[in-house]
């Protein structure tokens, strides 16, 4: 067994720093997120604030010293200085810390504190001050299957979430990338994207699982992902991420060269489609560890538990979900069942994505200017997404209803909070 390995089945050695963090500076990060708003201001700070903040900076910056990451005390306390020079009504630019932190070696740990917009969090969700520290944890398989998708520059981390603030430490929020930080620059390059997959067995079990069995007949809910071993799990999921990555970089338009084109939501909607198709694609070629275990993770997160956010019409990823869903049901794939219940006809999902594929690549060698890209994304988006009324990106159809039955059920279930190092 690996060492990475190894920090997920016993006990951790910085798990003893994750309760003394708990105990003495998270308390502190999460009273002062509740001071901010969305933009991450503080609306008409006081001198309590001022002195809270300034506590978190003396606090965090001896803790990143004292553990050998000077140069992150060193950006967070400047970082720090200059929002109280402005105001905290002003908007936090906390550059100078996104850019200190670096990516951690397989098995070594990371930390940050930054305001950071932590995506599918327990509401409010905006771009508050938030902590977290993790153990990077590659698969086992890692080795093996970048041989046969060799990834030409990855700089994603799988990770174990160690300790967290609660934008982190409760909900469904498993990734952090440097442009959630809250910065009055634009990230032109991702260097490190952390994903807390530790997070992600839970998350699958509590929502993605029981929306689909309310859409899909018992015998064709695919079945592979769930009650999985958490390790087993983790493994899978950390795999899934490494190829969704590895897809993002082939093709004409590669999002290390065309990130900010990729953000357009039209394009982005799109390009979440395609790599997870390409991902099952791989993994029914059968070479793939985890294959069904993957496949049955991607068709159940993206067409059922997405869609179930409470505002999925202007939702990136929920729009993903209602999409492939009208995919799969123009193509066959998807089909009336007993009752009320829908039957996925596995054979034919497999057909409906390579088409899905082939239609988004065409699309793209089609294109030569960013404006043209734009406007053929947006027209392929449409074929399955109607306008939305003032605001959104789409409406919902009768039939697309079906996607969010589980939705008021779902939601009135308290938030799941995720313990250090929890599976």
């Amino acid at each position: 067994m690996s060492g990475a390995a190894r920090t997920h089945r016993f006990a951790d050695p910085m798990l003893a720093e994750a309760a003394r963090l708990g105990r003495e500076l998270l308390p502190r990060v999460d009273a002062f997120r509740t001071r901010q708003h969305a933009d991450g201001t503080v609306r008409e700070p006081g001198a309590e604030d001022h002195r809270a903040l300034r506590a978190i900076r003396d606090g965090a910056a001896r803790w990143f010293t004292g553990h050998g990451r000077g140069a992150q005390a060193e950006a967070l306390t400047a970082d720090i200085d200059d929002w109280l020079a402005a105001g905290l009504d002003a908007p936090p630019h906390f550059a100078r810390s996104r850019d200190a932190l670096t990516a951690p070696a397989d098995g070594d740990w990371a930390a940050f504190l930054a305001p950071v917009r932590t995506t599918n969090s327990v509401p409010p969700v905006g771009k508050r001050l938030e902590f977290f520290l993790v153990r990077r944890k590659e698969p086992e398989a890692l080795p093996e299957v970048s041989r046969s998708h060799p990834h030409p520059k990855n700089n994603c981390q799988a990770t174990v979430l160690l300790a967290g603030s609660e934008g982190l430490a409760k909900g469904n929020c498993i990734v952090f990338f440097p442009e959630n930080v809250a910065a009055h620059d634009k990230v032109a390059e991702q260097s490190y994207a952390f994903f807390f997959f530790s997070k992600f067995r839970r998350i699958h079990e509590r929502y993605a699982v029981p929306a689909a069995r309310a859409v899909l007949t018992p015998e064709s809910l695919p079945g592979a992902s769930t009650g999985m071993d958490p390790e087993a799990c983790y493994q899978a999921r950390a795999l899934w991420g490494y190829l969704h990555d590895y897809f993002h970089h082939q093709g004409a338009w590669p999002l290390d060269r065309h990130i900010k084109l990729k953000m357009n939501w039209f394009i982005g909607l799109l390009e979440e489609l395609k790599v997870d198709a390409k991902t099952v694609l791989a993994c029914a070629g059968g070479a793939v560890p985890y294959a069904d275990e993957q496949i049955a993770m991607i068709l159940l997160e993206r067409m059922f538990r997405y869609p179930l956010d409470a505002d999925a019409v202007r939702n990136f990823d929920a729009g993903t979900g209602v999409f492939l869903y009208s995919w799969l049901r123009e193509r066959g794939a998807i089909t009336p069942g007993a009752g009320d219940r829908f039957a996925l006809r596995h054979g034919r999902v497999l057909a409906a994505l390579r088409e899905l594929v082939d239609a988004i690549e065409e699309m793209e060698a089609s294109v030569t200017a960013p404006a043209e890209y734009r406007a053929a994304a947006k027209d392929l988006v449409r074929s399955q997404l109607r306008e939305g009324a003032e605001g959104d990106r789409y409406a919902f159809t009768e039939d697309q209803l079906a996607l969010v039955r589980a939705r008021e059920s779902l939601s009135s279930l308290p938030p799941l909070h995720f313990a250090p190092a929890e599976a």
